[in-house]
């Protein structure tokens, strides 16, 4: 039996084409290997537990009252709290609030409800939204608290002096006198 000579170009064609089918198979094989599960191995959600959310009450950082100038704040130990700004005695705005997990030393509030009180203690541009942040810093030497909140664009502070334990004079020095 007589053999026929290829032309070099057909059998570096035949060469190329046997080498991309090789390829194709074996990535193939690897591709099924990969992708089956072993029984083996463990699996991520068998070995890790669930993760949830803190509750407000696990993030509360401090309890009590404040107040300064038209201002309150209290907070509770279920992790809820209302911040407010009066006008009067039965004009203002109250700001309910839900603690929620932050880094770093001040506590971040939810706002979950603005309720208007008569006429109302926070202009319409000083609102804060449902949603909306307020973060409230404590201070170190005397439980001072520092709100800040947003309203829109605008971001809007209050500084407030605890309601039990200071004296006159300290209440003058730290200007925050009913």
């Amino acid at each position: 039996m007589r053999m026929q000579r290829m032309s070099p170009g057909v059998g570096r064609r035949l060469a190329a084409a046997t080498v991309t089918a090789t390829v194709a198979a074996s990535m193939v094989v690897v591709s099924g290997l990969v992708a089956a599960p072993t029984l083996a191995a463990p699996t991520l959600a068998a070995t890790s537990p669930a993760v949830t959310a803190p509750s407000p009450a696990e993030v509360v950082r401090e309890t009590g009252s404040w107040f300064s100038h038209g201002y309150t704040l209290d907070l509770r130990a279920d992790g809820t709290g209302m911040f407010a700004a009066w006008t009067g005695a039965f004009d203002g705005t109250r700001v309910h609030v839900r603690l929620i997990p932050a880094p770093g030393p001040a506590t971040v509030a939810e706002v979950t409800a603005v309720e208007t009180v008569g006429r109302g203690g926070l202009a319409t541009d000083e609102r804060p939204g449902v949603g909306g942040l307020v973060t409230i810093s404590f201070g170190d030497a005397v439980r001072t608290a520092h709100v800040e909140w947003s309203s829109g664009p605008r971001r809007l502070a209050a500084d407030l002096c605890p309601s039990e334990g200071l004296d006159a004079d300290e209440m003058a020095a730290l200007r925050c006198g009913a």
